[in-house]
């Protein structure tokens, strides 16, 4: 599970803010990243979920991250498709 805090100063006091992702599929990590290209943000990750994967045979997967007007970021949804072609 992915969590995140926000604060106004990069020494706090944080806030915390909720879950970004929940669990994976048969992984126990994560690892995520995120990038923003051409106005769009994306949230890359792995799991464990095509045949033979698990915690040490993952495999690298990217969905849309989106965030609220506040600047608060709404909770990732896990798909089997991921993105769309970047054109």
């Amino acid at each position: 599970m992915i969590e995140y805090c926000t604060a106004k100063n990069i020494t706090g006091p944080w806030n915390y803010q909720g879950i970004i992702q929940e669990n994976v599929q048969n992984s126990f990590t994560t690892h995520p990243g995120i990038i923003d290209y051409k106005g769009k943000s994306y949230f890359f990750y792995h799991n464990g979920s095509l045949p033979t994967g698990g915690s040490y045979r993952r495999s690298i997967c990217v969905d849309y991250m989106h965030y609220n007007k506040d600047g608060t970021i709404q909770k990732i949804m896990q798909t089997a498709e991921g993105v769309s072609r970047i054109k």
